[in-house]
């Protein structure tokens, strides 16, 4: 009886384990964000308003297609449905090795839309407290009114989640870290700390080369990019986007900040 219930809590296990080990993996990573990709890639042909500054995919292949006049957004469908078909064909070879099962999806989803209310009430309480620490008064607010509608608001928020990680966490943790640190570039270190906080520093700063310098938002903005870093370290790069883009849902299209 009781060996039974051993296996019984054994194979409980098993798949959880395997969730929580494959959704991190890259190429997993790259199937589960398909759809921030095909939010925002189409999306910002509708609302090109809700363009991400941290997109140098599209910024860089419009300007390339600029000489092809109107043609130009031809090439741009183009080579979004490229990504789209090697995506797909992506989950197909991951499904036929079963390295990919469709409901780690939903999975996590529901996982990062904790996280999302996690990254915002901790980052929220964290810049309270330095700012108490430093003897500063929260005389700024934390965000203002947005002007952007439900559909621009998803599709800012897909691109955030999206290109921002990829910039910052992909590139800027596990790519710098990996030629920096080498193959254990994962292992804890004074060395990934410093570059998770300079990181977080620049995520923060770059928000602000369109809007002006607010020092309690500079804050704010560079505890979340130490909770988003610390989450793509731990929960893999699906995840940390996941994360993002439902936290800038959150705030940009239910609470119209």
């Amino acid at each position: 009886m009781a060996n039974g219930a051993m296996r019984t809590a054994g194979g409980r296990a098993g798949p959880l384990r395997t969730y929580l080990d494959q959704s991190a993996a890259p190429m997993q990573a790259a199937a589960l964000t398909l759809p921030l990709l095909v939010v925002y890639g189409v999306g910002i042909l509708v609302a090109p308003e809700a363009a991400n500054g941290a997109d140098l995919v599209s910024q860089t292949l419009v300007s390339l297609l600029g000489p092809l006049g109107e043609l130009r957004w031809a090439g741009y469908v183009g080579f979004y449905g490229l990504l789209l078909a090697a995506n797909l064909a992506l989950i197909a070879h991951l499904r036929k090795t079963s390295s990919f099962a469709p409901r780690w999806f939903w999975a996590v989803l529901a996982e990062s839309a904790v996280y999302a209310i996690a990254v915002g009430s901790l980052a929220s309480s964290i810049t309270s407290d330095l700012m108490q620490l430093l003897g500063a008064r929260i005389a700024e607010p934390l965000s203002t009114t947005s002007s952007a509608g439900p559909l621009a608001g998803v599709i800012m928020s897909a691109g955030a989640g999206l290109h921002e990680e990829l910039v910052f966490r992909l590139g800027g943790i596990a790519g710098v870290a990996r030629l920096w640190l080498g193959r254990d570039w994962k292992a804890p270190s004074l060395k990934l700390l410093g570059l998770l906080l300079a990181t977080s520093l620049l995520f923060s700063a770059v928000h602000h080369i369109a809007e002006p310098f607010r020092f309690t938002v500079f804050v704010f903005r560079v505890v979340a990019g130490l909770l988003f870093g610390s989450l793509f370290l731990l929960r893999g790069f699906a995840v940390a986007a996941w994360t993002h883009a439902l936290y800038d849902v959150w705030v940009i299209v239910v609470l119209g900040r």
